[in-house]
């Protein structure tokens, strides 16, 4: 099993940054993907949250992803199928520090026999950190 870690503290408050990370058609401003919603979250959920399924779009690879939890602590999500990787789950948690949230972001799966481990571990990592790195840049105090 592969997991890749990074956290980062950013200048805006947990419910701020859910906001952001749920409104599924701008995360192209975070990730080097587009993403459409599929299905909508499920009854009495928050828009975008529980039972959400969106279609990730990167280069000419299309999968899907299911929203599992999302609340003021985070957001879990998984990828429907085996593809492009295995069994991959995330979690983007969220902890409140003074005036800033620690932002804790972890993927985890297993990478598909073709693409090596250290290739697959060094593309996530660069993923999520330009992620993290936009939302504070975009939260950042001028």
């Amino acid at each position: 099993m592969l997991i890749v870690e990074y956290q980062k503290q950013i200048a805006c408050s947990a419910d701020t940054l859910l906001d952001a990370l749920l409104d599924h058609s701008n995360l192209d401003h975070f990730f080097n993907a587009k993403f459409k919603v599929l299905k909508p979250a499920d009854k009495d959920e928050i828009t975008g949250g529980k039972g959400c399924i969106r279609q990730v779009s990167i280069l000419y690879v299309n999968f899907e992803e299911q929203i599992t939890q999302a609340d003021h602590t985070g957001i879990c999500y998984r990828v429907l199928n085996d593809f492009p990787v295995r069994q991959h789950h995330g979690e983007i948690h969220f902890h409140k520090i003074g005036e800033h949230t620690q932002v804790s972001y972890r993927i985890q799966c297993q990478s598909p026999w073709y693409i090596p481990k250290f290739i697959l571990k060094s593309i996530i990592q660069k993923d999520i950190q330009q992620c993290l790195n936009r939302l504070g840049d975009m939260y950042a105090p001028r």
